[in-house]
């Protein structure tokens, strides 16, 4: 282990013993400088030791390992790796760990415990690199590290790592915990466990009590669990509930995918089988799918995401963008997203998720926005296949497709309790409900229902068309297509025949749409209220061609321009 020498670190030389000590008595201490400390061997302890190199190293210096190691596993067999108080008595703010990459370099606790603690503070922070940890195992929080501070991850795996394990109380990050903000780059976090026993879990993965931040990382496999307690995250829990603060969540080019959360409680909620955010979140370019809220007690929502505020705080919301949500479940509400608070959907599709209420979305307050995207075989036990608005809310959608989800209660498309529904530009079609309203269903037909140019044909209930049911509504808007609305005031203008809908395909663009035949009613007889530039496809896609805009999400194209290669005929 190479380590700056005391002389190095001070920056001082020799001099004569007189002019030594005036400089002492009448000079400021000199901050040691930041070293390098090399680990030379894989032994738990001792000179070269990876134990040793943290419990000499000071602020600022990095640890790294020698490229001559012999081993690619350090097993740690006598308790963590702490790192605190450095070896000039001073915490450890900063510290880097750079290993030679996470498969080339493995420190495992054994299942004794933890692997790592960062115990330098809420100040502190801690940078790793290129290193895999496993099996730690902890009765309190975080499985395999644990962070008082702040933690960078870059290039580094933590899996099969277990928190609150025979512990009591709450437990917090099966894999990681950190008190402040967690940044993770290139990572994996996978196959951990958090287990609240007789108190609430959170983050079967990761918790992060600040801003947690996701590039090209996947969060899988993890787990979070109570006997008695709620669960909160199986894969990522962000924000501080105990302490009522808000946390935030950012994932770019990110996976959340095959996390559960559960509880064996029998009136205790269990929120967000992938994700749970008490704070804002964003997601870019990212996938979340395959994740589970479930409980004996059916209390299950937010199957890949749940998100709300901390009491008394300011309102919250999520954003995503070219994001997808597949196969996720939850027992009660919200197969892929339980949304207490605003939400934005640009770009994205979200398919093949279930929940007793709102297969894919349910609304519990604030307003949701569906731009350019697709909502498709999605499953309701009971009301809203696709979409559940269950508070005082507003659902809008533009330029976007419900299409294919079914209810075996109300609601194949959209089922609406207390709050408001606006369309624009849109295709809902080829729903169904086993009870009524096929496409769309309001339990109060006096809240505002309002399509702009929207298609609501082809969908079912109880086997008989039935597209939109609000008996004694009215429907705001104008330029729509709508077949079957039994007792139910329709704009002046709404046609009402067979829109000519083709199969759900890929005609361009990011999210599968419904073309339109030749020949259909929908053609150049909507409008464009929110004046968009295109139809659903995005860019290449214009949403205005003709006479006037197509009624529904897709707009029939401009001929494709002649190909000029062989214009003449002659053909090599």
């Amino acid at each position: 282990m190479t380590i700056a020498s005391p002389a190095t670190r001070s920056g001082l030389r020799r001099r004569p013993l007189a002019l030594c000590l005036a400089v002492i008595l009448a000079a400021p201490a000199t901050p040691a400088l930041a070293a390098t400390i090399t680990v030379s061997n894989c032994a738990d302890a001792g000179a070269g030791s990876l134990r040793d190199a943290a419990a000499s190293a000071i602020s600022g210096d990095t640890i790294d390992f020698s490229a001559t190691l012999d081993c690619s596993t350090i097993s740690l067999t006598s308790g963590a790796v702490t790192i605190g108080q450095g070896g000039d008595g001073q915490p450890i703010v900063n510290l880097t760990i750079d290993g030679p990459g996470r498969d080339a370099l493995t420190l495992d606790g054994g299942y004794a415990d933890r692997v790592l603690v960062h115990d330098a503070g809420p100040a502190g922070a801690l940078t790793i690199s290129g290193i895999r940890l496993q099996h730690g195992v902890i009765d309190g929080d975080g499985g395999c590290i644990v962070s008082a501070g702040s933690i960078n991850l870059s290039d580094v795996e933590v899996s099969e790592c277990m928190a609150g394990i025979g512990g009591s109380g709450g437990a917090h990050g099966g894999g990681i915990s950190v008190a402040g903000d967690a940044t993770l780059l290139r990572s994996f976090v996978g196959d951990n466990k958090v287990d609240g026993t007789d108190g609430y879990a959170y983050g079967g993965g990761l918790y992060a009590g600040g801003t947690a931040t996701l590039t090209s990382t996947t969060i899988s496999g993890n787990f979070a669990t109570s006997d008695s307690g709620g669960s909160f995250g199986g894969g990522i829990a962000v924000g501080k509930r105990a302490g009522n603060l808000q946390g935030t969540l950012a994932a770019s080019s990110s996976a959340i995918q095959n996390n559960s959360a559960t509880s064996h409680c029998g009136f205790c909620g269990v929120r967000g089988g992938g994700a749970f955010v008490y704070g804002n979140s964003t997601f870019e370019a990212s996938t979340i799918s395959g994740n589970a809220a479930f409980s004996d007690a059916h209390y299950g929502a937010g199957g890949g995401l749940y998100f709300n505020a901390v009491s008394g705080a300011s309102p919250v919301g999520a954003t995503l963008i070219d994001t997808d949500l597949g196969s996720n479940s939850a027992d009660e509400d919200g197969g892929a997203i339980g949304a207490s608070g605003d939400l934005s959907i640009t770009r994205g599709t979200i398919s093949g998720n279930s929940a007793q209420n709102g297969g894919a979305i349910v609304l519990l307050g604030g307003n949701m926005d569906l731009a350019g995207s697709l909502l498709t075989g999605n499953i309701a036990m009971d009301r809203g296949g696709g979409i559940f608005v269950h508070g005082y809310g507003d659902a809008a959608a533009e330029n976007s497709t419900v299409s294919e989800n079914i209810a075996l209660g109300n609601a194949g498309a959209i089922a609406n309790m207390y709050g408001t529904v606006h369309l624009s530009s849109s295709t809902l079609t080829a729903n169904t409900a086993n009870g009524t309203g096929g496409g769309i269903w309001f339990y109060n037909p006096y809240y505002t229902l309002a399509l702009e140019s929207t298609i609501v044909a082809g969908n079912a209930a109880g086997g008989n068309p039935d597209d939109v049911f609000a008996p004694g509504g009215t429907v705001e808007g104008s330029h729509d297509l709508i077949v079957a609305a039994l007792s139910l005031d329709v704009p002046p203008d709404t046609l009402g025949g067979d829109p000519m809908l083709l199969p759900l395909a890929d005609n361009g663009g990011r999210t599968m749409t419904h073309a339109l035949a030749d020949g259909s009613p929908a053609i150049d007889a909507g409008d464009n209220p929110l004046g968009l530039a295109t139809d659903q496809r995005g860019d290449g896609f214009v949403r205005v061609f003709g006479g006037a805009a197509d009624i529904g999400a897709f707009e029939v194209q401009p001929a494709a321009p002649a190909d000029r290669i062989f214009a003449d005929g002659f053909d090599p």
